[in-house]
């Protein structure tokens, strides 16, 4: 079944990379009426989904080299319908998080953007469900109150609840397209249940490993979004040393195209080396 003729609902759920999306996913696709993609590549679109054969096709995505919006016109041109889903966090908290993992890259490519842009496309996605008061999970809320945030959304989406959400009987066999989970959430969904997954501490926001710059650019540009959800306007490190943090300069170097073209001409120079 091609996406122009499919008459099945399509929700497109987006967040910041390092917001705690993957274990919002991992709770819609436990559902009876819904399978589908539990983290969309960050710079690769998944337009086939014919491994779904629920009435609910579900995708994921992070904002990072493609906006919500971009993506919901794509799918658009192709003739779904999605209904939209934004899952918010701290930028403060999910900023320092990605600059500890490898995909937080400082980069200077389309898959790689610089950090900042990532967090300004993700703003005016933020901006636009705003406007139009699509359904927005906030990341603490849920990691509060779990059943709570997760009924009111089902309601929004117009979902009958389904208690498979918390209790997690799918493994990750079951899903469409479970794609390649970040470490930290393949510790988490082994633990057979939500309740059981959640980790406390996730939801401090810590700000001791994000530079001074880019923690004031933060609060500055995301003041508007910090006042509507209620996080504190400004937060200070505690450890003394991190006054002393940089910001990794935006690379070429060491990208993931820049390996790949430098693979490439190693490739080239061996090939030539034998031909001698």
């Amino acid at each position: 079944m091609t996406a122009t003729k499919s008459q099945r609902r399509l929700i497109l759920c987006a967040g910041l990379q390092s917001g705690g999306t993957t274990l919002i996913s991992w709770c819609f696709l436990q559902r009876e009426d819904t399978d589908g993609v539990l983290d969309m590549d960050n710079d690769i679109l998944r337009v086939s989904f014919d491994r779904v054969q629920k009435p609910v096709c579900w995708v994921k995505m992070t904002v990072g080299a493609f906006r919500w919006l971009d993506v919901d016109e794509l799918y658009r041109d192709l003739g779904w319908r999605p209904e939209p889903l934004l899952v918010v966090r701290d930028v403060r908290a999910a900023y320092g998080s990605l600059l500890k993992h490898p995909h937080g890259f400082n980069g200077l490519t389309a898959e790689e953007p610089p950090l900042r842009m990532r967090f300004r496309r993700f703003l005016r996605d933020w901006e636009l469900f705003r406007t139009n008061g699509w359904p927005i999970i906030k990341y603490e809320d849920f990691m509060q109150d779990h059943r709570a945030v997760l009924m009111k959304n089902c309601q929004a989406l117009s979902l009958a609840w389904d208690e498979g959400m918390i209790a997690w009987p799918k493994t990750m066999t079951d899903i469409a397209y479970p794609s390649d989970a970040n470490p930290t959430f393949q510790r988490t969904f082994t633990k057979g249940d939500l309740t059981s997954a959640k980790l406390p501490d996730k939801v401090a926001t810590q700000v001791d490993g994000l530079p001074l710059s880019e923690l004031d650019w933060l609060e500055e540009k995301f003041a508007a979004y910090n006042d509507f959800h209620n996080y504190l306007k400004h937060i200070r490190p505690v450890l003394q040393e991190a006054g002393l943090l940089t910001m990794p300069a935006l690379q070429w170097e060491g990208s993931a195209r820049e390996r790949y073209y430098r693979a490439l001409s190693e490739n080239e120079r061996l090939r030539a080396e034998r031909k001698e």
